[in-house]
């Protein structure tokens, strides 16, 4: 039998963002294709992301490459539940299909001070719980579903998703 998931061309995400001593890390499903082709989290304008992140954090600086100091400054990590997917031509996380998996267990054994866990959106909840049905979560670990900061997710203004993300 031909399995046909290895036929199919497949895109890889991004390496995590992470600095030496991450206590929060932050998981998102996969990156969206500004964010791929500028090989950075989070890259379209329209996402939420990084304004929450420059309110929460009091991050400054004019730009992504800053800001991305500034979070691991602040020990918050940036990585994706999602490590492949079978090519797609958009961004949306509703046609994500053949996902494999990022090594998460790993990371938080090479990393053992994150003690938190936000997962940014309903897909990154979705895959994050599929992912880790079988594998114990390191004590204390929190585990925090938080809204979606991408453009898609219009039922929340910008506000109250930074009053969420606190």
């Amino acid at each position: 039998m031909i399995d046909r998931r290895k036929e199919a061309i497949r895109e890889s995400g991004l390496p995590p963002l992470i600095g030496p001593s991450p206590e929060v890390l932050v998981l998102g499903s996969f990156p969206s294709r500004m964010s791929l082709a500028a090989g950075r989290y989070y890259a379209n304008p329209r996402n939420h992301f990084w304004p929450i992140m420059q309110q929460v954090l009091s991050l400054e600086g004019e730009g992504i490459p800053e800001w991305e100091e500034g979070l691991k400054s602040a020990g918050v990590a940036v990585w994706d539940v999602i490590a492949s997917r079978r090519f797609q031509p958009g961004s949306m996380d509703r046609d994500i299909c053949d996902e494999e998996w990022n090594d998460i267990p790993g990371l938080l054994v090479t990393h053992p001070t994150i003690r938190c866990i936000c997962l940014n959106g309903g897909k990154a909840k979705e895959s994050f719980r599929k992912s880790m049905r079988a594998v114990p979560l390191p004590q204390p670990t929190a585990v925090h579903p938080l809204p979606s900061t991408s453009p898609a997710n219009a039922r929340q203004t910008l506000y109250k998703k930074i009053e969420t993300w606190q």
